[in-house]
């Protein structure tokens, strides 16, 4: 299958696409362009040669306190609110899943991101893994836990 990237953009057939996750699914479908509109995140989308959604994921900034990070990277970062990019979501249609869509999706986000932090002080990517499956996903390609508090699985890759 063959796909390109492209910014979000309401001509993309979005009504098709089903990663398995309702929640994601939905966002794509009912929350994405409101998000866009109001400037809540930049949304990269995957779509095919017919202009349908077949993955997408979104971007946004933040910052994650210095103590959350492990010991043995302190010293490359400056003990203050540590500045980030955080993957709110990444997902793939099941049409594609195993041709390596998730993969490419994940490094046109570090590509873009390590851009930019040439420009503004980014330091890491973050990731809060919704499930086992997103968890080991991004642990394959280099992430490592964030010390935080509850169950959420907060992931990041320095920059």
């Amino acid at each position: 299958m063959t796909w390109a990237f492209d910014k979000f953009d309401k001509k993309f057939d979005r009504t098709k696409f089903n990663c398995g996750e309702l929640a994601l699914n939905d966002y794509l479908r009912k929350q994405m362009s409101q998000d866009v509109d109001r400037r809540a995140n930049v949304p990269t989308l995957a779509v095919n040669t017919q202009d349908e959604v077949i993955g997408y994921y979104t971007l946004s900034n933040g910052a994650v306190e210095f103590a959350n990070f492990p010991q043995n990277l302190k010293k490359e970062i400056a003990p203050s609110p540590v500045p980030i990019a955080r993957i709110g979501r990444l997902a793939v249609d099941n049409s594609t899943k195993g041709q390596g869509l998730g993969r490419e999706l994940l490094f046109h986000a570090i590509d873009k991101v390590e851009q930019l932090s040439i420009e503004i002080g980014i330091r890491s990517i973050v990731v809060d893994a919704k499930n086992p499956n997103a968890e080991a996903f991004y642990l394959k390609y280099g992430f490592q836990y964030l010390h935080t508090s509850g169950a959420k699985k907060s992931l990041f890759l320095m920059i």
